[in-house]
């Protein structure tokens, strides 16, 4: 025991995962290359182990067998900071600045984990005079059964696409049949079908008969999206309802969701970006777009928007633009892009990042904890500094209490200020 905790006291264990910190940043970014950034940060940073990785820098291609990854350095350093701090933490005045600074890297450290695993990222995309009450992630689908069920309402049924397995049989409670995955594929092009030139549709049922698709290479770069594709066929009572071909390009071109008939009942069904509804709904104003003069570099992206909460019955026109989030219902929804409807150049388009993030605060506070602490162990040594060249400083006296006051005064301003700025205002 007191061999492990020697191990993670130790100055030099806290040097070694610093600089695995620094090559772990540095082979994240080289993977990028070819990987992208969404399963370059999966594969580095989002895991405990990284085996067997193929880099290339300057076209001078290496391999990595092993090497620790981001779960595992943040952990062992998250426990090595700790056990430092716990073991030489003292009481003593000129202990505060250093023991602050420890401190909120630890929170630091604890704010990274609680982010990574309690944040959800997803987008609002809409027009001007479109309503919302949902948000979608960016890469993530899903695959969605509708039901009516009454004085307005739908009751939705959905398998995420990581089921979607070929070969894969997917059963639910609600759902009056079996889903059998045929075929699936990551992305995805669809063109009209040319019966002489395709052959036998693989769909039997809906949209999928009139359409062909040609299946491509997954998307890594950041402005690209994944646009899958699948064929299922629906099995009840042990009888074949046909094979439906489920996409996202199909709502995408206008094609209405497919209608499924079994047992008196209807169903619709479509592939889509998966959702997350949300107890409010907010539509699009008005889009201000500008542009600095003769140039296409953005100057200002502007979205006014109406936010109608009908459980608090609170209704209430906001902007959000750049550095000015609306922080509402536990979400952030921060200005993304914007653009023009293709169908009316005249409509103005929006897309608002939302964010969940229960632990969002804890990154500020572990900067205000690391701030001040470094500044009062700058000062602590300052002044000792002065005092000696200076033959010793004056406790009292009308000069050094106006000085004090004067500090506090300044950094109560700038804490106040950023305090401010954090919550929007």
């Amino acid at each position: 025991m007191k061999l492990l905790w020697k191990f993670f006291t130790s100055l030099r264990l806290t040097v070694a995962l610093l600089a695995l910190s620094v090559l772990l940043i540095f082979f994240g970014t080289l993977s990028q290359v070819d990987e992208g950034l969404w399963k370059a940060q999966k594969i580095w940073f989002e895991s405990w182990i990284v085996i067997w990785q193929h880099l290339q820098l300057f076209g001078w291609k290496f391999t990595i067998p092993i090497f620790p990854g981001g779960y595992l350095i943040g952990t062992v350093l998250f426990l090595g900071l700790t056990a430092a701090f716990i073991k030489r933490f003292t009481w003593r005045w000129d202990k505060l600045g250093v023991n602050l600074t420890h401190g909120g890297v630890i929170l630091l450290l604890l704010g990274q984990l609680l982010t990574q695993e309690l944040a959800l990222e997803s987008y609002i995309e809409f027009k001007e005079g479109e309503t919302k009450g949902y948000a979608e992630h960016h890469r993530d689908n899903e695959l969605a059964f509708i039901r009516d069920a009454g004085d307005g309402r739908e009751e939705v049924v959905v398998i995420p696409e990581s089921m979607l397995k070929t070969g894969a049989e997917i059963r639910h409670e609600k759902l009056p049949f079996t889903v059998r995955v045929k075929e699936h594929g990551l992305n995805c092009q669809i063109r009209r079908r040319g019966p002489l030139v395709d052959g036998p549709a693989t769909a039997t049922q809906g949209a999928g008969t009139q359409v062909t698709v040609e299946p491509r290479a997954e998307a890594k770069d950041m402005d690209s999206r994944n646009l899958p594709y699948a064929y299922i066929e629906l099995l009840a009572g042990g009888n074949s309802l046909g094979t439906w071909l489920v996409t996202p390009w199909l709502p995408m071109l206008g094609s209405a969701a497919q209608v499924i008939e079994v047992g008196g009942q209807k169903l619709r069904t479509e592939l889509r970006f998966e959702r997350y509804y949300q107890p409010f709904e907010m539509t699009l104003l008005k889009t201000s777009h500008e542009q600095y003069r003769g140039t296409d570099i953005p100057k200002n992206f502007r979205s006014r928007v109406r936010v109608v909460d009908g459980k608090t019955r609170e209704a209430r026109e906001v902007d959000i633009y750049m550095n000015h989030p609306l922080r509402y219902a536990g979400l952030t929804f921060y200005q993304a892009r914007m653009g023009k409807d293709p169908d009316d150049p005249q409509r103005g388009t929006s897309a608002l990042q939302v964010v969940r993030n229960p632990s969002w605060l804890a990154p500020y506070v572990g900067c205000y904890v690391v701030g001040i602490g470094m500044y009062l162990q700058f000062r602590l040594h300052l002044v000792k500094f002065l005092g000696k060249r200076l033959g010793g400083v004056r406790q009292g006296g009308l000069g050094a209490i106006s000085a004090r006051v004067l500090e506090v005064g300044v950094l109560g301003y700038l804490v106040f200020k950023f305090t401010l700025n954090l919550f929007g205002y």
